[in-house]
């Protein structure tokens, strides 16, 4: 029997509300063994001022009540919501980035890449769009841009606990570099503490691996 490596299962990152986030469920990704049982975690969403440009009180509030259309599952409002927050101000970034999300949700991840590439030529500190904008590559085999997309989440916020784990993730699974991921797993642990009750379990296998092949610890 094959099972989905839940490291490969959905990995929820905070989406961007001014920057605001809201948690989402990435596509079926490919097959591998499992190495650790645990069901993905969903964090709570968070928000943070955004850096850089600042929106009017009235884009504002239009903007969370997008938000708070996406993190009731009302897609189609969130949508039409943020669409028209970019119109309003074509400088911000985070109406693509969440509209980037909710195409992701729906495994148009074409058009998700779009609108995460027009967040980051808004601001290059959207780490949320680079962390997403990772994962795209990583499903699609494009592993030198996923690690690239992945270095850009944390130049812009090092302590960002998703990008650590995608980039582990990343080095682990798909470019075997055992030396980085667990340097990342251990990052991300710095971050999360206790909270992930999957990352023990992944880090003795991890930690085995790499006693059986001789890399270093």
């Amino acid at each position: 029997m094959r099972f989905i490596d839940p490291r490969l299962a959905a990995i929820p990152l905070l989406a961007a509300a001014l920057l605001a986030g809201c948690s989402a469920p990435q596509p079926k990704p490919p097959s591998a063994p499992q190495s650790a049982a645990a069901k993905p975690a969903t964090p709570t969403p968070a928000a943070a001022p955004a850096a850089g440009h600042e929106p009017s009180a009235a884009v504002k509030k239009q903007f969370a009540k997008a938000v708070s259309a996406m993190q009731d599952g009302k897609d189609k409002q969130a949508a039409d919501l943020f669409t028209e927050i970019a119109k309003q101000d074509p400088q911000l970034a985070s109406p693509h980035t969440n509209l980037g999300i909710l195409l992701y949700r729906e495994s148009r991840l074409p058009e998700a890449e779009t609108a995460f590439k027009e967040a980051l030529q808004r601001s290059d500190k959207d780490y949320v769009a680079a962390n997403y904008l990772g994962m795209i590559y990583r499903i699609q085999g494009r592993f030198a841009e996923a690690q690239a997309a992945y270095e850009q989440a944390l130049a812009a916020k090092p302590d960002y606990a998703y990008a650590h784990l995608n980039m582990a993730i990343l080095y682990d699974l798909y470019m075997g570099k055992l030396d980085q991921a667990l340097d990342h797993y251990q990052q991300y642990q710095q971050s999360v503490g206790d909270a992930d009750p999957r990352l023990a379990g992944w880090l003795a296998d991890l930690q085995q691996r790499m006693k059986n092949t001789g890399a270093s610890q």
